[in-house]
């Protein structure tokens, strides 16, 4: 397969004008397995590929693995024996790899969409750098508190490349800052329930938080209910994704600071490539890294 550096901004320009296209089986066919649909992030993903799926006439599955890699890989099989063209997945964990090798094999092509796998049989990943916003956010964390203060991490689920990345590239920046101290780092699992529960737990714990710095929304707003309940003010908490509440709760001043991340344009770009890859008129880019945005109030 050829495989070349495009610029993203410029791809949906040229899907309008790919004629539908037909496989050994008859229509192209797409599958999505996409890791749970209980992060609006992910929903919103989901809805970019069914956009553009139902734009450009192609069937589309969609099938949710709430967060248990046996259920992905389950799913993945299901797609297997119905002989989708084309697999996108969204994995649950780095071990879905042996999964897609299965599904390559047995002919599929194979995009990853947001959470990386190390495999060589994915033709591309399209996503955000997760070490690099990590950092992002992180530094804007320390810039804010002015260098000092006490920090609750709230990590995603173990195991998924977007938390360990995050946790990675935040990681090195808390590191420079003797004057940042991390009195809790726990997983609240990318989930708002579980987050809740985990940061009502750290507050009574700790009399002193300055600042909580959550690896996706849905955690952060988990995490707002727990300093409401607390009856805490004061209290930075960041988050990633801008999913429609954390950007309310921005606007109303409850969270601080979240990074916007283009879910739905990946889920586009993700059709698009899928069939270039079975066309083979334009270049498919191994990695594809999509640009993100601060927002605060």
């Amino acid at each position: 397969m050829k495989r070349a550096s495009i610029l993203v901004g410029l791809l949906f320009v040229f899907s309008s004008f790919i004629p539908t296209l037909t496989s050994a089986q008859g229509k192209l066919t797409y599958g999505l397995s996409i890791s749970t649909l209980g992060n609006a992030a992910y929903v919103t993903l989901t809805d970019g590929v069914r956009a553009e799926a139902k734009k450009l006439d192609i069937p589309l599955t969609v099938l949710n693995a709430d967060n248990k890699l046996e259920k992905q890989i389950k799913d993945v099989e299901d797609m297997i024996e119905k002989k989708i063209d084309v697999l996108f997945i969204n994995p649950c964990h780095a071990n879905a790899a042996a999964v897609i090798e299965k599904a390559v094999k047995s002919g599929m092509k194979a995009i990853t969409l947001q959470r990386a796998v190390d495999s060589p049989f994915v033709s591309s990943h399209i996503g955000t750098d997760n070490v690099v916003l990590g950092k992002q956010a992180g530094q804007w964390l320390v810039d804010k508190l002015g260098g000092k203060g006490n920090v609750v991490v709230l990590e995603g689920v173990l195991g998924a490349e977007s938390s360990e990345d995050r946790k990675k590239g935040s990681s090195q920046i808390f590191a420079k800052y003797p004057g940042i101290k991390i009195v809790a780092q726990q997983t609240g699992k990318y989930d708002r329930a579980v987050a809740l529960g985990v940061m009502e737990n750290i507050l009574q714990a700790q009399p002193k938080v300055d600042a909580i710095f959550c690896y996706n929304d849905e955690m952060a707003m988990g995490a707002l209910a727990a300093v409401r309940a607390a009856k805490r003010t004061g209290i930075i908490i960041t988050g990633f994704d801008a999913i429609k509440d954390a950007v309310a709760a921005i606007e109303k001043g409850d969270i601080t600071m979240t990074l916007a991340l283009p879910m739905f344009d990946m889920g586009r770009l993700a059709v698009t490539y899928g069939k270039w890859l079975k066309t083979g008129e334009m270049t498919v880019p191994l990695i594809s890294i999509m640009p993100v945005k601060v927002v605060t109030k």
